[in-house]
């Protein structure tokens, strides 16, 4: 009888009665539909653009000629009522007279010169590195020296080979036109489609996220040619000033350093400032200084807050350490992929934040944790 008592005990207990259901519904109420598709679509998003990592050449160029011609078209059509079809395909074409005109004047003799154009820069890295062997650094700050000069000379001709090998990969750049031009004259079309989809369906989360990317591609394309162009314009008049020798190799130079984000204004202007030295002596240093404060300022205080306040905001603790960390994971590549990476990551983050919901589903786990808490009702006898 004692038996019959203890096991009709444990029957109520794993029955349901008890805490094993409350238990279970506080599991199901953790692992909800809607965190269950944010998982799997940020797990599906991270998958597309590991598997399709090579088409990132051709995802840049769309972005860039989708918000160029997109932009163009918004003017064109704001300001003289020309059709959105009508005003792009106008561009396309402008565009492509241009660049027959520009390639049947210089075409064969720009891309000729892109080897001479990297001799020339590595002559000037081996003339700075003879000049600081020869006044006896060789065993103190040549050796520090020349590893910077090195790695600035590794990052140089990295960034000229792939404006050299632009040519090679022609099919990206006219994949990523003809997308951008149907992506545009099609939009209305693509919106509509996009507003029949649920709100958090997954094919509109993953839209939301690619959209993201795109975001962060447009951002940081715009902020770094931006900066390389004004750094290497403002330079220009103490290049001629100064008469430094191969003056278009130093501002591609210039230029193409100013692409890369952080390190290439800090490395190119330790170079420069090292090569006033050799031919200004102290002179050319402190002009060449005063000049890079100035650049600095322009960049730290007026470009980049104006490009980048409007998108996102992060400490620039947070920026530095994510570009170091990129930097040694991937190389010369993660200085670009650092911003894009921080940018999506937070606006996935705000996208997940909403509060309403949140409070919802905070209120519905509390109780049912409150109820788990209570005892079980005595069983009617």
């Amino acid at each position: 009888m004692a038996h019959s008592v203890g096991a009709d005990r444990w029957r109520k207990r794993g029955s349901g009665a008890g805490r094993g259901v409350p238990s279970r519904a506080v599991m199901r109420m953790v692992f909800t539909d809607r965190n269950v598709r944010r998982i799997f679509v940020l797990a599906l998003f991270l998958g597309l653009l590991f598997v399709f990592r090579h088409l990132a050449v051709l995802l840049v160029f769309f972005v860039l000629f989708e918000r160029a011609l997109g932009a163009g078209a918004k003017w064109l059509n704001a300001r003289f009522q020309v059709p959105i079809a009508v005003a792009v395909l106008g561009q396309v074409v402008l565009a492509v007279c241009a660049l027959a005109l520009l390639s049947f004047l210089g075409y064969t003799r720009v891309v000729p010169a892109v080897p001479q154009l990297r001799s020339e820069i590595e002559g000037q890295f081996h003339h700075l590195r003879e000049w600081l062997q020869a006044r006896g650094w060789e065993h103190t700050v040549s050796e520090h020296a020349s590893q910077g000069l090195e790695r600035a000379q590794h990052y140089a001709g990295n960034v000229v080979g792939f404006l050299g090998s632009v040519g090679k990969s022609a099919i990206y750049v006219l994949i990523g036109l003809i997308l951008s031009v149907v992506f545009l004259i099609e939009n209305r079309e693509l919106e509509r489609w996009r507003e029949s989809l649920g709100e958090d369906s997954p094919p509109r989360i993953m839209m939301r996220y690619f959209s993201y990317l795109c975001d962060a591609i447009a951002i940081t394309a715009k902020l770094q040619v931006i900066v390389a162009l004004v750094n290497t314009l403002l330079t220009l008049p103490v290049l001629l000033l100064m008469r430094f020798p191969s003056i278009p190799a130093l501002m591609v130079f210039l230029f193409v350093m100013g692409l890369i984000p952080v390190v290439g204004g800090v490395v190119s202007g330790a170079v420069m400032a090292v090569l006033a030295y050799t031919h200004k002596g102290m002179v050319g240093v402190g002009v060449f200084f005063a000049s890079t404060f100035v650049l600095h300022k322009i960049e730290s205080y007026y470009l980049s807050p104006r490009l980048t306040a409007q998108h996102v905001k992060l400490p620039g603790f947070v920026i530095i350490t994510s570009l170091i960390l990129f930097e040694h994971l991937f190389g010369l590549v993660g200085l670009f992929l650092s911003f894009p990476s921080l940018y999506v990551a937070a606006k996935i983050r705000e996208s997940w934040a909403d509060a309403e919901r949140e409070h919802e589903d905070e209120n519905r786990l509390s109780g049912m944790m409150r109820i788990s808490r209570e005892p079980p009702a005595p069983r009617p006898r």
